[in-house]
């Protein structure tokens, strides 16, 4: 497994712009909904990093795959082009990328997967 992080730094006061970007006017994901129909595909998280002190803003996109000719052939495809405003139809796009300052792709190899014990958690880490 691999996962892939694409780390961006906006101006202060952007981050809810890019992250809308991400999980869509209703907060329902459309955005991202493409990806999940790619074969190889395992997930795909999308994390605000906490910089109270910092005077920038960051968002962490992560998407974690089967390996990484999966993730290739995603990047590759006319879904990924569109999506990041790659063709001649989704140019505009490009426009309302407001206040990004950089944008780092990383990706790490998966070596050890420990999975929690047999209970269920909550996103917020209550066991129920």
């Amino acid at each position: 497994m691999i996962i892939v992080t694409n780390t961006i730094k906006v101006e202060k006061g952007h981050a809810a712009h890019v992250i809308q970007q991400f999980a869509g006017h209703a907060g329902d994901g459309a955005p991202t909904r493409q990806i999940a129909e790619v074969e190889g595909f395992l997930g795909f998280e999308l994390w605000q990093t906490h910089l109270p002190d910092a005077d920038y803003e960051e968002i962490v996109v992560t998407s974690k795959w089967i390996d990484e000719a999966a993730q290739k052939a995603w990047v590759k495809s006319d879904s990924f082009k569109k999506t990041h405003g790659r063709t001649k139809n989704s140019r505009d796009q490009q426009r309302d990328r407001k206040g990004i300052l950089s944008s780092t792709i990383t990706q790490y190899e998966v070596v050890h997967l420990q999975a929690p014990a047999e209970r269920e958690v909550n996103l917020d880490g209550n066991h129920e």
